[in-house]
This record gives structure tokens, sequence and C-alpha cells, in this order.
């Protein structure tokens, strides 16, 4: 179960194809758009590395863990899909050339896959017949 006070939901397209590592760690990098931003300046998306482990130390598979490993195997989980990740923040701690690096990470526990493109879904949505608010507030605020 993850701690309540770490907890973490993000939407967002694949940037690269994901990388396997060991047939046991899932590496993915995410790109999200921030709700009203500018569109023509720098700061308008933002990138995520995750982690998510297929197999435990024990060897356990759940069973979003196996519709994600079918899924790399089918090659439909690629670079462009949406997902959707619930997970918790690591720091990843290291040091090189005598220095101490970090960054931190998203550890997902659980992995969605749209299986569309985020470009091709944004396309399929008319542009003209819904009026767009100047400021994106959810209805739970």
């Amino acid at each position: 179960m993850i701690d309540p006070n770490n907890l973490i939901n993000i939407t967002g397209g694949l940037v690269a194809d994901p990388e396997l590592v060991n047939g046991k760690i899932l590496k993915i990098r995410i790109g999200v758009d921030y709700s009203g931003s500018d569109k023509d300046t720098d700061n308008n998306s933002g990138y995520f590395d995750v982690v998510y482990y297929l197999k435990d130390v024990s060897g356990f598979v759940s069973k979003n863990a196996t519709f994600v490993g079918t899924q790399l195997d089918q090659s439909k989980l690629k670079k462009g899909s949406t997902i959707s990740v619930v997970g918790r923040l690591v720091q990843e701690r290291w040091k090189q050339d005598d220095q101490a690096r970090s960054r931190v990470v998203i550890v997902a526990e659980h992995l969605t896959y749209s299986g569309r493109s985020a470009k091709s879904s944004s396309d399929a949505t008319p542009k003209a017949s819904t009026p767009q608010a100047s400021t994106s507030v959810p209805s739970s605020f």
C-alpha cells in the first residue's frame, strides 16, 4: 500500500520507447503539458522519469505487471502512447566524480495504458465545438 503522504497520480505521453532492464524493471519517461500554460513559452510542459517493477524480489508478478508485460511483448507500449501512473516519489542518491548527486523519480505502483498516442487523441477532438475557459480549475476545489 502506498503511503498517502507520498502519492502521485500523473497522466502523460511517452517521450521515448520504454527501456526494459533485466526483464524486471521498466524505465520510461513521460511528458506532461501544464494546464493553463502559455503555448509559446518554454514553461509549458514537464518531463518525468518513471520506474515500474514488473517482478518484485521474490518473483511475484501482479495482474497489472502481467498486463504491462503483455503490452511490451506486443510492442504496443511505445513512444507517443498515453499512460497514467499511480505511484510514489523516490529520491535516488549516488556519488559521481566525488560529488554527491541526486534526482527524484516516480516509482509506479500501477500503470494504465490507453493505447493511443497523445497527438492522435487531441487531433480527434473538434476544437471549434467546445468553448475554452481562460483558466482551468478542477471542480473539486
